[in-house]
């Protein structure tokens, strides 16, 4: 017998099917009222206050924040060498170079001392994405990120609610990416 364990499996009741119903009759399915009340909800609940937009994936998130770091052509993002594809493949579309840098076996994120060997003259931002819920080392990127003149961005697409030295949102990124998803498997 062939049969699949899901690692998740949605708990979709009736107030979740009432909710979905109302979007589809108000004829509004891509932007409206319960967009900008996620986004509202989100900002207050887990960015300490800052601006939220919803976008439509994770990898539209990362294109459109390096877009509006001004990041493009001739630029290098420094990102893990471990991670979904979106990372790098955002960094492609803005025009940029993405350049690998090693993670740190024990969390799967980032590894500051190879991130700090991977800056070059070219490197404009460290994209550190927390994977599996796990914060990368967000103090050491912050401040080699500081000593470079480097922006920090961040994926952290599967870490809401995550923090880092008991602060929810690290103080030090210009920018951080949340998807409201499972991961694909």
């Amino acid at each position: 017998m062939n049969q699949m364990i899901p690692a998740a499996r949605p708990l979709i009741g009736d107030q979740e099917r009432a909710a979905v119903d109302a979007v589809l009759a108000s004829g509004m399915i891509a932007q409206g009222p319960q967009v900008a009340a996620f986004e509202e909800e989100f900002a207050a609940e887990l960015t300490a206050g800052r601006g939220c937009v919803a976008v439509n994936s994770g990898t539209s998130g990362l294109h459109l924040g390096l877009l509006a770091a001004g990041i493009g052509a001739g630029d290098e993002v420094i990102v893990p060498s471990f991670t979904f594809a979106a990372t790098a493949n955002s960094v492609v579309l803005a025009g940029a170079r993405p350049v690998f840098a090693d993670i740190d076996p024990e969390t799967f994120c980032l590894d500051p001392a190879a991130v700090e060997a991977a800056i070059t003259e070219r490197t404009r931002a460290i994209m550190p994405v927390h994977l599996y819920g796990h914060p990368a080392d967000m103090t050491a990127l912050g401040q080699i990120a500081g000593r470079h003149g480097l922006l920090l961005l961040e994926d952290a697409a599967q870490a809401h609610g995550a923090s880092w030295q008991r602060s929810r949102w690290a103080r030090s990124a210009r920018l951080r990416c949340s998807r409201c998803i499972r991961p694909r498997t």
